[in-house]
């Protein structure tokens, strides 16, 4: 077993708040028995190791832990569990809100940067370690299979947050560790409520070391394609996003061949997305629905790619992340909308939005707003094989908005929250939200009520009070908080 002895010329500085010494020095105690090996604060590799990607939020985990086998993870999760000391898995670590690193000082990191493996079966099943970055899983399963999974655009963004808070449908099984530090292999058939769980609120679950995802042949041609339209009013712009809005919901013209998303900014919209057939069919039925009624495009942009070049282009950055030394942050704040399919967004609400965007976006130095189609006709996302804790199966849009926090602000966020929580509230009250876009900003109350609703969120109580009885597994919005 590897192991990286924790001497005791460390153990004065495995924490930085004096209250957490005791308690430090009984872990470090444990984790050095066990051969467990570990980062603390004051090694050479601690500070990269432990910053966040969001860096308005910044904690310091009493230990970061460096597993290379599943038995590092089951003996790190036991030694926290004895010494009282609360736990989260770091995958890619792009926690909105830093829960990757704790949610407060003083936890356990548990990093899965070890965990990279990528293999695909003779049944297009691939078996994917919890720590592997999306760009790297797609190379890899494309390359070993010519075969694809539906996932996000941020090549470096670490699979354990994706796929388990963000409602992908193509898990079909998964390995493991409980608080108990037991091992299992949860599948529809096997752990149920457990598997039900863990793809939905996995954080406060377990730590997922292996996720089995079903495969699908990768598309052959992929036509990426971009619009830029001039937006001369508020009213212009509602006007725009409503036809839009008939087109995702017009199922004589589009299926789930077709995605796209919506950028607006004060002067202009980018529509953006994939076709997944030939060129000469979205020009001729995609493309044509898609502008009808609106302003003429300042710029076109339409090309067919195969699948893994496709997603290249979307990106604009390299597909293959560093296996290692990862050191990509930003500073911001960011809330969410999801938007039923059965409600969609009203001519009101868009005027209000658009006006507000109109009023306030150029006071605002940095920011977007998405607007993501998850729903209409055929959507897997809102039909998926299993059910799961991901509580939105009936959304329309996905919206982010996302500001960046300026580097001289001296500690001053407030106008960037203002601005942030104001496109929220321009479109209205009483929507759900995304996790994987998770608002530090609300109460556990609220966070459950948003990301959950209230029957699931009681059902993951109850499987957390037999499966995590002492909240081993823990961040400020973690159920049971």
């Amino acid at each position: 077993m590897l192991s990286v002895p924790i001497g005791p010329a460390l153990l004065a500085c495995l924490v930085c708040s004096e209250t957490l010494v005791t308690a430090a020095a009984g872990l470090a105690e444990c984790l050095s028995s066990a051969g467990v090996p570990v980062s603390l604060p004051g090694s050479p590799n601690y500070a990269n190791l432990s910053e966040p990607y969001n860096l308005r939020l910044q904690y310091t985990p009493a230990v970061v832990v460096l597993p290379t086998t599943k038995r590092h993870v089951s003996s790190a999760v036991l030694c926290a569990a004895k010494s009282k000391v609360k736990v989260q898995a770091k995958s890619g670590g792009h926690s909105y809100a830093s829960y990757s690193s704790g949610g407060q000082n003083g936890s356990m990191v548990i990093s899965l940067e070890s965990f990279q493996k990528i293999a695909v079966n003779g049944k297009g099943i691939a078996r994917v370690g919890g720590g592997a970055r999306l760009g790297n899983i797609a190379t890899g399963i494309y390359n070993q299979s010519k075969r694809a999974l539906p996932h996000g655009v941020c090549p470096g963004v670490g699979i354990g947050g994706h796929a388990t808070h963000g409602g992908y449908y193509t898990i079909v099984a998964l390995d493991v560790v409980l608080a108990n530090g037991s091992f299992i292999h949860a599948t529809p058939t096997a752990y149920t409520d457990i598997f039900w769980a863990l793809r939905g609120a996995a954080d406060s679950i377990g730590i997922i070391t292996t996720f089995y995802f079903q495969t699908q042949p990768a598309p052959s041609s992929v036509v990426n394609w971009v619009y830029e339209i001039p937006m001369a009013s508020p009213q212009v712009a509602a006007n725009a996003f409503s036809h839009i809005q008939s087109f995702a919901l017009n199922a004589s013209v589009i299926d789930d061949k077709t995605g796209f998303g919506v950028t607006p900014s004060p002067s202009n919209f980018h529509i953006s997305g994939t076709y997944h057939g030939d060129e000469a069919t979205f020009r001729s039925k995609i493309a044509p629905e898609i502008l009808r009624t609106l302003p003429t495009p300042s710029s076109t942009k339409i090309k067919s790619f195969s699948w893994i070049d496709s997603l290249a282009d979307m990106w604009s950055s390299p597909l293959p992340q560093p296996l290692t030394g990862y050191d990509n942050h930003d500073n911001f704040y960011a809330k969410s909308i999801l938007v039923p399919e059965t409600t969609p967004l009203t001519p009101t609400a868009l005027l209000n939005y658009f006006t507000y965007i109109a009023t306030n976006g150029s006071k605002t130095p940095s920011w977007f707003s998405e607007l993501n189609l998850l729903g209409g006709p055929s959507s897997k996302i809102n039909t998926p094989q299993y059910p799961s804790a991901y509580s939105h199966r009936n959304s329309l849009w996905v919206l982010q908005h996302y500001a960046i926090v300026p580097a001289n602000a001296t500690g001053n966020t407030k106008p960037t929250i203002d601005f942030v929580k104001g496109l929220n509230e321009a479109l209205g009250m009483g929507y759900k939200g995304y996790l994987n876009y998770v608002d530090p900003e609300l109460s556990a109350k609220e966070a459950h009520e948003t990301y959950y609703g209230k029957e699931d969120y009681e059902r993951l109580v109850r499987i957390k009070k037999v499966v995590d009885p002492e909240a081993v597994f823990w961040n400020p919005q973690a159920v049971g908080v």
